[in-house]
């Protein structure tokens, strides 16, 4: 997606600042410039934004970040359904180029069902912790 509607930033402005922010008790900027060079991948159920993420590239390889899904509607599959959304873009969009992500610890175990690999310790960004995870090319 190369532009979001007014709308869509509204939706997910709200839903990441109410997950990272507010129920994470985290205070950061969480709007960032990356948000201007990333793609979005949105996902939404009866008009209201359920699943978020957004894919970019750093350096030499990509990456993905500010998963979500809802309170209300977790437990029904849509995280699942977000990755493999997310590793569809990446295929359409940088195929060749490794993954790497950031994900917080206690979805480690999560990331790994899908083959994402630990790499390094635990370490700290805006407070949580976080862990290093790899996958090859898709």
């Amino acid at each position: 997606m190369d532009e979001l509607t007014p709308n869509e930033f509204y939706d997910i402005a709200f839903e990441r600042i109410r997950t990272f922010v507010i129920a994470q008790e985290r205070i950061y900027q969480e709007i960032d410039e990356t948000d201007k060079v990333a793609r979005h991948i949105l996902g939404y159920q009866d008009g209201r934004l359920v699943a978020y993420a957004r894919v970019f590239t750093e350096r030499d390889h990509v990456t993905f970040g500010r998963v979500l899904t809802i309170p209300e509607r977790r437990g029904q599959g849509l995280g699942r359904q977000l990755v493999m959304q997310i590793e569809a873009e990446i295929h359409a969009n940088f195929a060749g180029m490794p993954i790497s992500i950031e994900a917080q610890i206690d979805k480690q175990q999560f990331y790994e069902k899908f083959g994402y690999e630990a790499a390094g310790d635990v370490f700290l960004f805006h407070s949580t912790p976080h862990i290093q995870m790899n996958k090859a090319v898709l």
